[in-house]
């Protein structure tokens, strides 16, 4: 995948570019935009697991909050949300969290389950696991709001790694990505190095070098994708900073 900080992004009335993942895909969203469709298949694939952590921390069952979460894209379909997101205004995570709230507080108490999906089917449960990405976030006592960020951290996180591997994939090493990608989130122990280097038929040497390499570009992917969604540039470390610090809670 071409690195983003060459290709082409949205730019604000201040100037700032942003990721076509992000803030311009929300743009691209908006009611007579020939994206329309597909922005807004990016936005519900990115974005459920924070939606979806918060409705369960707040008490809402499985199926209520799988409903929930397919009537909030539905009510960013129906209404003007999408016509307002502005990047100039900060944090795209706050902003989708204020709609959120909003949606909860004007729309569920007044309208059934059959209104609330609007019979629009943006996610495919079946195809998910989302008790089981809800369960890596952190306990059943774990407080709505913190779910939600560190639920959008785990969104941030995945995206990158998903960029990483296809631009692995397209290299023509996806089976090489394959066999190294867990030293991206776990530690290493003795004789690791020397498992996956007969595993995949290297030498350590190389072992070593690649995963230097590949944990250089996830680190420069995770920047890419925070800073497609935060105004200021200035303001990527300490957004990867608060993500870290809310999957430590």
């Amino acid at each position: 995948m071409t690195d983003e900080r060459a290709s082409a992004g949205t730019q604000s009335s201040g100037g700032a570019r942003f990721s076509p993942t992000h803030w311009s895909v929300v743009l691209g969203a908006r009611p007579g935009s020939p994206a329309r469709g597909p922005a807004l298949e990016k936005i519900c694939a990115a974005y459920w697991l924070p939606i979806y952590s918060y409705l369960r921390r707040r008490g809402h069952s499985v199926q209520d909050s799988e409903d929930l979460t397919q009537g909030f894209f539905a009510y960013l379909l129906d209404s003007d949300f999408l016509e307002r997101p502005d990047p100039a205004k900060g944090r795209f995570r706050g902003y989708l969290i204020g709609a959120l709230r909003h949606f909860l507080g004007s729309h569920f108490e007044r309208e059934n389950a059959k209104k609330r999906g609007g019979g629009a089917r943006f996610l495919e449960w079946d195809k998910l696991d989302p008790e089981r990405e809800l369960n890596a976030l952190g306990s059943a006592e774990q407080d709505p709001s913190e779910a939600y960020e560190a639920g959008w951290a785990m969104a941030i996180f995945a995206q990158a790694l998903r960029r990483l591997g296809e631009e692995q994939a397209a290299a023509g090493k996806g089976a090489q990505f394959a066999g190294l990608r867990r030293y991206l989130s776990s530690s290493l122990t003795r004789g690791d190095y020397d498992r996956s280097a007969r595993e995949l038929g290297i030498s350590r040497t190389h072992v070593a070098v690649a995963v230097h390499r590949l944990n250089c570009r996830y680190r420069e992917l995770i920047k890419l994708e925070v800073a497609a969604t935060v105004q200021d540039p200035a303001d990527v470390k300490q957004e990867i900073l608060h993500l870290l610090k809310a999957l430590q809670r």
